[in-house]
């Protein structure tokens, strides 16, 4: 067997899928399988069946590390054993779930932490995860399909991805696999095939996990043009949330920074909203300031010439405007004015009134 590397940082490879039941979690299963038959060290840390017969049948031959059972509020919640893993030190991690939530009492309150300190020890992990639980496209998918995304990954951790494998699938043959119980059990099939697994939402995942392995091969392979940094001014309204995704999808793509922008009026202490926007912030990998100002529009042109940005997305409020306001230029209109070598993106209709996703 080849030992786990003693120094420098452990590879992550990632299966991602556009769904439940893509697939992912047998391929990374099997890619095990081949390695261990190679020769290499390969430990299962965590895999969730599901009770799936494929998935049970493709751990069989591979070693795997017992969970760590952690009480909590009088039931027994079973996790990845994380120091278990790493005493024992194998070359290669299977880790299923990279989203996934840990219960509370374990030393990280992510899974994707845990993977972290394992590739911090030198341990090759591969996982998997689903699109919906990427954390710049969260409010895209839940726009799309309806439904509340409750655990993410941060951007950055698939960044540093030595390689990501999409695991595709048509639409319709992943319903055929819920509807021959593949997937779910089978009081739970009908209500998935009419919610999540409707046809146009698996086409619009399908679409947004293609863009991001696309936007992944480009960065990997360095065909991106110049990097472009985008500034993205935003209020402590739950809507800026939205706003601030699009921002870091967009600097993503040019290959730039996302700066994230609060403008507050003098005097103004920082709130828990604000604290709320910041941490959004990082965890998708932006810069974040708050200036205090009584000119938004003034302090926002102040901040993109500073910070040299080639876009600038501000958000259009729902609010109606008065009949004095015709007179007189909007905030909008100043920062266009005011910035004319920066291209300008107004998002249209932020409503003021939108509640905070969860």
């Amino acid at each position: 067997m080849i030992p786990a590397s003693s120094e420098g940082e452990g590879r992550l490879r990632v299966y991602l899928g556009a769904a439940p039941g893509s697939g992912k979690t047998y391929a990374m299963l099997r890619e095990g399988r081949d390695r261990r038959l190679r020769g290499e060290d390969v430990v299962i840390a965590l895999v969730e069946t599901y009770g799936r017969p494929r998935t049970i049948e493709a751990m069989a031959g591979l070693e795997t590390v017992p969970r760590e059972k952690v009480e909590y509020r009088g039931t027994q919640l079973e996790e990845m054993d994380l120091e278990a893993v790493l005493a024992r030190r194998p070359q290669v991690a299977l880790v299923d779930e990279l989203a996934h939530t840990n219960a509370p009492g374990s030393r990280h309150q992510k899974r994707w932490q845990d993977v972290e300190d394992l590739r911090n020890a030198g341990i090759e992990v591969i996982t998997t995860v689903n699109v919906q639980h990427v954390e710049s496209v969260k409010d895209v998918v839940e726009r799309i399909t309806g439904i509340v995304v409750r655990e993410t990954v941060p951007d950055r951790v698939l960044d540093s991805a030595d390689e990501i494998q999409f695991v595709d699938i048509a639409p319709e043959a992943l319903r055929k696999r819920m509807r021959h119980g593949n997937i779910y059990k089978a009081d739970r099939v009908d209500t998935a095939l009419a919610n999540f697994f409707r046809p146009g939402n698996l086409a619009a995942l399908r679409e947004i996990a293609l863009r991001l392995i696309a936007q992944s091969l480009a960065m990997s392979s360095g065909v991106l043009q110049s990097p472009a940094d985008v500034l993205v001014a935003v209020s402590s309204r739950p809507s800026s949330t939205g706003l601030i995704r699009r921002a870091a999808r967009m600097a993503r793509r040019f290959g730039g920074q996302c700066i994230v922008l609060t403008v507050l009026p003098s005097g103004v202490q920082r709130g828990q909203r604000v604290a709320a926007t910041e941490a959004l912030a990082i965890r998708l990998g932006c810069q974040f300031h708050v200036v205090h100002a009584e000119d938004k529009a003034a302090s926002i042109i102040q901040e993109a010439r500073r910070h040299g940005a080639e876009h600038v997305v501000v958000g259009e409020s729902a609010a109606p405007r008065g009949w004095r306001d015709l007179f007189r230029a909007s905030m909008v209109d100043r920062v266009v004015e005011g910035l004319p070598d920066s291209d300008i993106h107004v998002i249209a209709r932020v409503s003021i009134d939108e509640p905070a996703p969860a």
